[in-house]
């Protein structure tokens, strides 16, 4: 091989001409017979420049991280094939930024190629560029376009490849029953690992008319068949999908519903049972309350006495006081106006026995201290009442300067 033909190749395999250069050479040099073909003057290779990052000054220096990156990507060029490359699968006249992205995150050609074999043919070098990041297999846009998902966006793409969505579990929740999925409804139902399974219990137990949502529900709050089953089995049987996630965000298990339906309050329905399992009314909270004799006591009163922090020692003490007027409403009522046990028993030493729930909670709405109590029954003597507590606190005595 001659040494003019040794140079056209070399100057073909470096980049530096083109193969259609190269033929036009080779030609040229393979009829000329009076003297050589002169050798080509070198021809720089198309390279393309990493995008120029802004100067970061720091007392009229550039700043450290700046020198670092340049550093980083000095030895870093887009040759002159890459950009020919890219233009056989249809990205032409690309800047230089857009080139600089599609190589940097590895984009090959190939892949290009074959994202647009998927049906995913007017994208741009930002799309190519986030599935690649991604990881995006062109196989599993044609596997899902498969199952009747053909309405593809790019963002719907990514969404699959970065929840690695997987076409045989679109297939098997496909089998039963929930069609007309969204791409959406599908990471849905991958992100919270809604087994098929668990959807086919469900159905079996006769909750047949679910939605992605309802679904998506049950699997966030790790609700399981068995624990439908053994409500029904308490004949609890009317049972709502809102129920159901109810019963598992709030951990309300088989055992405690049935402890709540077996006291004195009981039977309760399930709407009750949920509410007392989100407030802490256990069975135990109700024995003690029932035996305190309350006139109105019902699973509502019961579970205002835990939202308002009405324990068993907090209703004892009141209860001891034997208030005329006292019922699971007024325990309530004192507790949310702050009257404490103290404070309603030195009262009833001022006023006597014929106080009641009713005058704690006014005098205490009204600011009337015990302290104020004990001067104004100094002055008046034993006839003192609780209503005339409250007046002389209301408009004002000359008692009212002590």
């Amino acid at each position: 091989m001659s040494d003019e033909r040794k140079m056209i190749l070399t100057m073909l395999s470096e980049g530096k001409i083109s193969a259609e250069e190269a033929n036009v050479l080779l030609d040229a040099l393979a009829t000329s017979t009076a003297k050589p073909v002169p050798p080509m003057p070198p021809m720089a290779p198309k390279v393309v420049t990493p995008p120029t990052f802004a100067h970061q000054v720091h007392g009229g220096h550039q700043g450290h991280w700046e020198h670092q990156e340049e550093r980083r990507y000095n030895h870093l060029r887009v040759s002159a094939q890459f950009v020919e490359a890219m233009a056989q699968v249809g990205l032409k006249d690309l800047s230089e930024d857009e080139l600089w992205q599609l190589q940097i995150h590895h984009v090959r050609p190939g892949y290009v190629k074959q994202l647009q074999d998927a049906g995913l043919t007017d994208l741009s070098v930002d799309d190519i560029v986030q599935m690649a990041i991604h990881r995006v297999r062109p196989e599993l846009i044609v596997e899902v376009r498969s199952l009747g998902l053909t309405h593809l966006t790019v963002d719907d793409v990514v969404q699959l490849g970065v929840h690695n969505v997987r076409p045989d579990y679109l297939r098997q929740v496909q089998a039963l029953g929930l069609t007309d999925l969204t791409v959406d409804d599908i990471v849905q139902l991958s992100i919270h690992r809604v087994r098929p399974e668990m959807i086919q219990e469900i159905r079996e137990l006769g909750l047949d008319d679910l939605t992605v949502d309802d679904v998506v529900q049950l699997g966030i709050h790790n609700v399981r068949p068995n624990l439908v089953r053994e409500i029904r089995n308490m004949g609890l049987t009317d049972l709502t999908i809102d129920q159901i996630v109810q019963l598992g965000i709030h951990n309300i298990r088989p055992d405690l519903i049935q402890q709540l339906q077996a006291t004195e309050l009981g039977p309760f329905n399930l709407d009750t049972i949920i509410n007392m399992g989100i407030h802490n009314v256990s069975a135990e909270f109700i024995k003690t309350m029932h035996s305190l004799a309350l006139p109105d006591l019902d699973a509502d009163q019961l579970i205002h006495m835990r939202i308002h922090g009405v324990d068993v020692h907090y209703a004892a003490a009141m209860m001891d006081l034997h208030l005329p007027d006292i019922s699971a409403d007024s325990l309530v009522t004192m507790r949310i106006h702050g009257v404490r046990p103290q404070f309603a028993q030195k009262m009833q030493e001022i006023i006597g026995k014929s106080l009641t729930a009713d005058d704690l909670i006014t005098m205490q709405i009204h600011g009337v201290s015990t302290k104020f109590a004990g001067r104004m029954k100094e002055k008046r003597g034993e006839s003192l009442t609780a209503d005339e507590l409250v007046d002389i606190m209301i408009h004002g005595t000359p008692e009212g300067a002590w």
